[in-house]
This record gives C-alpha cells, sequence and structure tokens, in this order.
C-alpha cells in the first residue's frame, strides 16, 4: 500500500430517516471531501438499512455524480455505524487502499485532511494513526459557545491542549489520564492497522474500544493541530443517535462503561502478549483507568456511576486506590465511595 500514492479512503456510515436536515448535512460532509487539496481519495459511503428509501436512493444520485470516486454499499441488517465503518475498512483494505479517513455523515472535515495525513504517514514510518481536535457546530453549522458543551466534550478539548496523547502506548495515558481523546470523525488510520483491529459490535463506544487496540497492538498515535474538524451536536434535539438507541441518557452511560472497560482489558491483555507491559502492572492500569472513567461519569451527572468506578478501583487494591485518588485530584468527589 502507497501512502504517497495510494488513494486515501474516506469511511462514511450512514443511516436516515425522512429527516430533510440530514440530508443538507451529509451534501456538507460531501462538499469538504470534494474540496479536499490533496484530490487522490475514494469515499465509501455504508447505509446502515435507513428506514427512508428517499434517503437510500439519494446515495445513488450522490454517486452519480463521481461515479469513479464514491462506492455506495447497503447493508442488510442494521448493525451500527462500527460494524459500517468495518465494511468500509475491507473495501479500503481489498482495493489497496493505504490509509481510511473516518467521517460520520453530518459533520465536516478540514480541506487539507487527506493533505496533512498523508504527509505524516509518509514521513514517519511508524505512524498508524494521525487525529485531530475539533470543534463542535450545531444543526446550522454555528459553533457552539464553551458553556454549552457537556462535561466529557470539555474533557476532550481540554486534552487536546498543552500535550495531546502521542506515541506508541498512547492507549495508557488516554485510558488513565485523558479519557477519550480522539474522535472518530478526526481520525486518521493506516488501512491494515485498521484491518487487525475491526470496531467490536457495539452501537456505543466502539470507536474508545478501537482506539484501545489499535495503540496497544504497536500504533503510533500522532497528533496534529492542523486539520480540525467540526463536530456537529444538534441542540435542539433531544440527544444523539447512540444516546437514543441505548434508551436514553442513563442507559448510555451503563453501556459506555460496560464498553470502555472492555476495550481497556483487551488493550491489556494485548501488550502483555507484546510484551509492551508485564502482568504485574495490570492491576495499577486497572486502577487509574477506572478513576479516570468516574471523573468521567461525574463530569457529566452521574454521580452514582462515578462512584461505582471507584468501587471497581478499590476491589483491585483499596489503598492503592485511595493513593491515585489524592495523585490524581479526585479526592473532592471520590472518596464519598468508601463512606
Amino acid at each position: 500500500m502507497n501512502i504517497k500514492n495510494g488513494k486515501a479512503t474516506f469511511v462514511i456510515p450512514h443511516w436516515r430517516n425522512e429527516n430533510v436536515v440530514s440530508k443538507k448535512h451529509l451534501d456538507e460532509t460531501m462538499d469538504v471531501i470534494f474540496n479536499q487539496t490533496d484530490t487522490n481519495w475514494h469515499v465509501v459511503i455504508v447505509d446502515d438499512v435507513s428506514p427512508s428509501k428517499e434517503a437510500v436512493d439519494y446515495l445513488d444520485e450522490i454517486k452519480a455524480k463521481a461515479p469513479d470516486k464514491i462506492t455506495i454499499i447497503k447493508g442488510e441488517v442494521n448493525a451500527g455505524p462500527g460494524h459500517c465503518r468495518n465494511v468500509g475498512i475491507k473495501w479500503a483494505y481489498d482495493n489497496g487502499s493505504p490509509f481510511v479517513c473516518f467521517i460520520d455523515a453530518d459533520d465536516l472535515c478540514a480541506t487539507n485532511r487527506v493533505e496533512v495525513a498523508r504527509k505524516i504517514f509518509a514521513e514517519d514510518a511508524e505512524a498508524s494513526v494521525v487525529y485531530s481536535t475539533f470543534k463542535v457546530i450545531d444543526e446550522n453549522s454555528n459553533e457552539v459557545e464553551w458553556d454549552k458543551l457537556s462535561g466529557s466534550i470539555q474533557e476532550i478539548i481540554e486534552g487536546h491542549q498543552g500535550n495531546p496523547p502521542q506515541g506508541p502506548n498512547a492507549w495508557i495515558e488516554i485510558g488513565t489520564e485523558k479519557g477519550y481523546t480522539n474522535l472518530t470523525s478526526a481520525t486518521n488510520v493506516r488501512t491494515d492497522v485498521a484491518f487487525k483491529f475491526p470496531f467490536p459490535p457495539e452501537k456505543v463506544s466502539e470507536d474508545s474500544h478501537c482506539w484501545m487496540r489499535y495503540s496497544s497492538g504497536g500504533g503510533k498515535f500522532v497528533y496534529s493541530g492542523e486539520c480540525p474538524t467540526l463536530y456537529r451536536i444538534p441542540q435542539n434535539t433531544a440527544g444523539s443517535a447512540s444516546r437514543s438507541r441505548e434508551g436514553g441518557r442513563r442507559a448510555f452511560y451503563e453501556t459506555k462503561i460496560r464498553v470502555d472497560h472492555d476495550g481497556f482489558i483487551r488493550a491489556i491483555e494485548i501488550a502483555i502478549v507484546n510484551g509492551k507491559i508485564n502482568v504485574d502492572q495490570r492491576a495499577e492500569l486497572m486502577i487509574k483507568f477506572c478513576l479516570k472513567l468516574g471523573e468521567t461519569m461525574r463530569r457529566e451527572d452521574q454521580i452514582d456511576l462515578a462512584l461505582g468506578e471507584v468501587k471497581k478501583a478499590a476491589a483491585y487494591d483499596v489503598e492503592l486506590t485511595k493513593s491515585w485518588i489524592e495523585k490524581m485530584g479526585f479526592a473532592g468527589w471520590a472518596m464519598a465511595a468508601f463512606n
């Protein structure tokens, strides 16, 4: 797979009902792709069994605008965005595409995204993941004010300021210090790495699960601030699609906790097998991971879930947990788990 001359592949999961606003957002997503400064790309749109026939038919209209640049794959079973990305990754792998650029059907990537990612991949043979920061926009593409962002979104952006996680063991810093770091729509991955570590069959936090395995499997993360993504979070709707699928806010976070734990545990197992860490490090890593995830839950006002993570940490070692609570600056809330 030739990084310098091969076609980058944009992978777009797609699901739409009759909502005409979603159609407009998809058009905007495609517009920024067509305006890429590096024109050596292909788009694979994978439909996740959209309930609207008009929406599915519209994909054929999009392909007709540039049939040599766009591939449409229509799924047979609704399986979530992770599955759709796996389908797109396989297409990229089978067609010799050197790297994939994930983008959701309502987000907007920078017009120099392919150019920046290709340059980094070409200059650093060890780089497996190139990610950028993002700004949040609403349904009308207006930037959302900081104080209107959720605590967890603020946490991600804060993690990009100063020293974003980079290097061959970024998963440890992400899992134990920063929390969720690289937004899917701002992430580019070498195709062979993406193919080796597919998205799990989950509809919440499936991306975080994947990033952990990319990194612990030996993938070097590289951050670039040159090509920020515009991440769309509608301000006048009930919530994100993933949260709706999971039955609401509380159920969403319960699922996130389950999937994130599984992803981090699998990352530890991969790292042990690869000799990156030893078995004796497992307990301390899990303690720090639980505490950091608990902090994320606290920022989302899910206090009982946050304290539940502290209790999970304490199950590994009570005194070590209390020590790390102090070191991580969480004593103001986390010590309540021991009352």
